[in-house]
């Protein structure tokens, strides 16, 4: 039987592979066709449409000429669609589907074979459907359903029936590896081995192991926010990916590939992201960050610092004088309650935007300050704080030139009469007139022009500068703002705050265009940069994944997630809270979940390997030593990517130009860095998101401590797909002191 079944299986697979490489020679063969057929196009354009330049009343010519560039149009984007189309196939000819469901609909006498990849394959004539997108309706049943009772959603209505067959293939080459019948399974054999394997790139797709809870959130419909929440390796961001290539194909005549963005916490991380998408057949979706939109709307000439710097202040900083002010200061400036002071404080502006006064000249009123409060208060209402003021200049700019034109000519038709003035021609006199009258005049214009001149700096300094009551026991923080700005520096505290006012002065440059938003790592945003998302992109729905458990920051980060349903003013929210880890071992999952208390259960995945090892070192030299003995092994037992985490940039640094003198490595110590191959030595903040084959955690001369830091060493440790080696100084890190000893190798 397993015979027959396997000689089945690769003689449709080879039924599969001649479709693909028949439908590659069409694809092939439009393109080679575009050059010859666009320069064709353009010959005859140009021969029957030379007079259209110079004749523009010609609307035979003008028509005909459309006529051309409209099908030129058609040409390129039949030449794109080809090109598209040749990047899938050549993809599926090394795997071209990796699993079958059979399906038998109620009423029906035979059941349906669905062969699933990760695009569709029809022949167009038969209209065959060798190949199933793995996002099709028909396919959520694979992810959802073990054999038994099954259906899936149509335009029509919800199909049921019986899932009588589940199989899994692994093909390379062309070729069937092995393949298998199966349900369902956590500790199924291809995820295992997909969780097995060694780590040397950047993150590639799930599409083959997609779990039940990870394809709920994937394919969630019908909400405006989605929030996903889910512990270290629960596959958020992958989960985020695929949700953002399954509405691409769901909903793809309303949303496009560059209608949606995705948020990511760094280009870093963009750049191990990069990858996903294209390996699903999805291009050219834009991946920015927070900070990039931050730098491009302030456009200031003042010193913006980053993440990193406020991590690494707080990190390294605990001894200078001003240490407890600023962490003061950056958890309130990332409370809800600051948003709230920030609100209050538009609306103050907003009733006093301008000290408007009467613009008069020689005792005649152009316009009175009550004339141009009511423009502002009723007419230009439409407009935020400054265009409204602007209007409101160049309103008055035209009332004062329409005075001069008049006062010009009274003054000209004066001059005219006066005798002493006779032997001046006409033009001097009018020209002494203009001068006269401009001269008079210039005070009021310049006094005109400051009209909506306001620095958004400015009315943030006065925020704090006893202008705009804040709570006394906040006059340190106030004092310390005003210190940092008059220095020229916009700490990353500072940043949000100043964008907020900005766009509600100035107007956010709202991207109505956009139908999805992808916020990824959304523990560590606060909720006021959260609210600027929601208004930068008022038209779209958003999907917001993160875990609480990794906010790297104790002093600023989202807080909750209930909070988000306010912030993104919507009741149509799902919240789904994943469960399972998909990334490290049991072994190192069981000891991560023990740092936060995470309870651990039956929900560990099946998949064994080595205890942690926590090495008690007496001295740096004996760390670098140890890690560079420790990495050989390793490799040695065939694991390539690499991470060494220490506490700061600066102990990165140091232990980099210790290891690099006997090891090739790599040193990160910025968020605008594409992601390293193999030894990578960087800080704790720059590596979340990521994995690693194996990590080294560094708890040195500057040690985690502290409830506040908690989450950032449960964070660095959790970023281990197979070992996890911790190296500290003279004794156990803190949040070691009541695990259970059987949890870790003690060294």
């Amino acid at each position: 039987m397993q015979d027959r079944e396997r000689a089945y299986e690769e003689k449709r697979l080879n039924r599969t592979l001649y479709e693909i490489e028949r439908q590659l020679q069409q694809m092939h063969a439009i393109e080679k066709s575009f050059v010859n057929n666009i320069r064709k196009t353009y010959k005859n354009m140009w021969e029957e449409v030379e007079n259209a330049p110079n004749d523009l009343q010609d609307m035979d010519q003008l028509v005909q000429a459309k006529l051309y560039l409209d099908e030129m149009r058609n040409l390129e984007t039949t030449y794109k669609s080809a090109a598209e189309r040749i990047v899938q196939l050549r993809k599926m000819q090394n795997s071209p589907y990796f699993a079958r469901i059979d399906f038998l609909e109620d009423g029906e006498r035979a059941p349906e074979q669905i062969y699933i990849g990760i695009s569709m394959v029809q022949n167009e004539e038969t209209l065959e459907i060798f190949v199933y997108d793995w996002r099709a309706p028909i396919s959520g049943m694979f992810y959802d359903y073990d054999t038994g009772r099954a259906g899936f959603d149509t335009p029509s209505g919800y199909i049921k029936g019986e899932l009588v067959l589940k199989r899994q293939f692994k093909i390379e080459n062309g070729k069937i590896k092995y393949m298998f019948d199966s349900d369902v399974k956590i500790d199924d054999d291809i995820l295992q081995e997909v969780l097995g394997q060694s780590k040397d790139e950047k993150m590639k797709t799930i599409v083959t192991s997609i779990q039940r809870e990870q394809n709920k959130a994937i394919r969630d419909e019908g909400h405006k926010l989605l929030i996903v929440e889910g512990p270290a390796g629960s596959g958020k961001t992958s989960i985020a990916l695929h949700r953002v290539a399954f509405l691409l194909y769901r909903y793809r005549n309303t949303i496009s590939n560059d209608s949606v963005v995705i948020l990511s916490p760094n280009d870093m991380f963009n750049d191990y992201i990069s990858e996903v998408l294209p390996e699903l057949g999805e291009e050219n979706v834009r991946q920015t960050t927070f900070m990039a939109f931050a730098k491009g709307f302030l456009k200031t000439s003042l010193l913006i610092t980053d993440l990193n710097e406020q991590m690494e202040y707080i990190l390294t900083a605990k001894n200078s004088e001003e240490y407890n002010i600023r962490l003061k200061s950056i958890g309130y400036k990332s409370s809800i309650w600051f948003l709230k002071k920030l609100e209050e404080y538009t609306k103050h502006l907003y009733k006093k935007p301008w000290e408007f006064e009467d613009i008069e000249v020689n005792n005649n009123v152009i316009i009175t300050g009550e004339e141009q409060r009511a423009l502002f208060q009723r007419e230009y209402t439409y407009l935020p704080m400054v265009p409204r003021l602007k209007k409101i200049r160049n309103r008055v700019l035209y009332l004062i030139k329409q005075q001069e034109y008049k006062q010009i000519s009274k003054l000209y038709e004066k001059l005219k009469k006066d005798p002493t003035m006779a032997d001046l021609r006409s033009y001097e006199k009018r020209r002494i007139a203009i001068k006269t009258v401009l001269k008079q005049f210039k005070p009021l214009r310049e006094k005109a022009r400051l009209i909506g001149k306001i620095s958004v700096i400015d009315v943030y300094r006065k925020m704090f500068d006893g202008s705009y009551m804040l709570d006394e026991e906040l006059s340190d923080v106030s004092k310390f703002t005003l210190e940092q700005l008059e220095q020229g520096i916009i700490l990353y505290e500072d940043l949000a705050p100043i964008l907020y006012l900005k766009g509600k002065l100035y107007g956010i440059p709202q991207k109505d265009n956009i139908r999805h938003v992808v916020v990824d790592e959304a523990q560590d945003y606060t909720p006021l940069q959260m609210k600027i998302i929601h208004e930068l992109f008022p038209s779209s729905n958003f999907t917001v994944v993160g875990d609480l458990n990794q906010s790297l920051n104790p002093y600023a980060n989202i807080g909750n997630t209930e909070a988000l349903a306010d912030i993104f003013k919507t009741q149509s929210v799902s919240h789904i809270k994943l469960s399972r880890s998909y990334r490290s071992t049991r072994e190192i999952t069981r000891f991560v979940n023990y740092i936060t208390g995470i309870e651990t259960g039956s929900e560990l995945i099946n998949r064994t390997g080595k205890l942690p090892l926590v090495r008690v070192i007496q001295s740096v030299d004996d760390c670098i030593n140890g890690i560079k003995k420790d990495i050989d092994g390793m490799i040695a037992e065939g694991y390539r990517s690499v991470a060494v985490i220490a506490r700061n940039s600066k102990e990165a640094e140091m232990i980099y130009r210790c290891l690099s003198k006997s090891i090739a490595c790599n040193l990160v110590v910025k968020s605008e860095t594409s992601f390293p191959r193999g030894i990578t030595v960087m800080p704790s903040y720059l590596s979340k998101g990521l994995e690693f084959d194996v990590v080294f955690v560094l708890n040195l001369d500057n040690p985690y401590t502290g409830k506040e830091e908690e989450n950032l060493f449960y964070t660095v440790c959790s970023r281990a797909l197979h070992r996890l080696c911790i190296y500290t100084l003279d004794k156990l890190p803190e949040y070691l002191n009541n695990m259970p000893e059987d949890y870790y190798i003690l060294s």
